[in-house]
């Protein structure tokens, strides 16, 4: 997660993009507005905003500090969360998790986080990954391979996972799933 301390004057993109330093040829890159923040400062930058960029992505290399900002680092989310994060840049940070959480519902993002070809039970730890929860096996195995155009069996086997080889996929070229594919509900 970049951030930008800027003043108000600034647009989003250009703040943003003077903090993200990451590479934008990743085979992935995701970056959305996850909210701004005014705040009014006793400090020498009076009326600022807080700007944040949020990326996900694989393989992202090490971010790089630069300007103003002494230091950088990718970090676990959760771990983020639970840093003593100025003015409201926790709920800013939450709400940009929440954003990268409910795109795997309907986006194909999730293949791009797996081999160029996958299990669905890889494609399952993906979303489990993202989502924080288990989810049942079969369920997931039917609603993916149901979503025309979600996935396609290139017609090969593998059984890398030990037991019974399992099919092989890769992603298919939906742009959008419909239906989504929907996290299941707290309980």
């Amino acid at each position: 997660m970049a951030s930008s301390f800027s003043p108000i004057a600034a647009s989003f993109s250009t703040a943003s993009a003077r903090r993200s330093k990451v590479a934008r040829s990743a085979s992935c890159w995701i970056a959305s507005r996850a909210g701004v923040c005014k705040a009014r400062s006793s400090g020498i930058r009076g009326c600022a905003r807080f700007q944040s960029r949020g990326s996900l992505a694989p393989d992202l290399p090490e971010p790089v500090a630069g300007g103003d900002a002494a230091n950088a680092s990718c970090v676990e989310a959760s771990e983020a969360l639970g840093r003593d994060l100025p003015f409201d840049h926790a709920q800013i940070l939450a709400d940009g998790i929440e954003r990268a959480r409910a795109k795997l519902e309907y986006t194909p993002l999730a293949t791009a986080f797996c081999a160029p070809e996958f299990t669905v039970g890889q494609l399952r730890a993906v979303y489990e990954a993202v989502w924080g929860e288990a989810l049942d096996a079969r369920n997931f195995h039917r609603k993916v391979t149901g979503a025309p155009g979600f996935i396609e069996p290139p017609g090969r086997n593998t059984n890398v996972d030990g037991g019974r080889p399992a099919q092989l996929y890769r992603p298919g070229t939906l742009a959008v799933l419909n239906p989504p594919i929907v996290r299941p509900e707290a309980g």
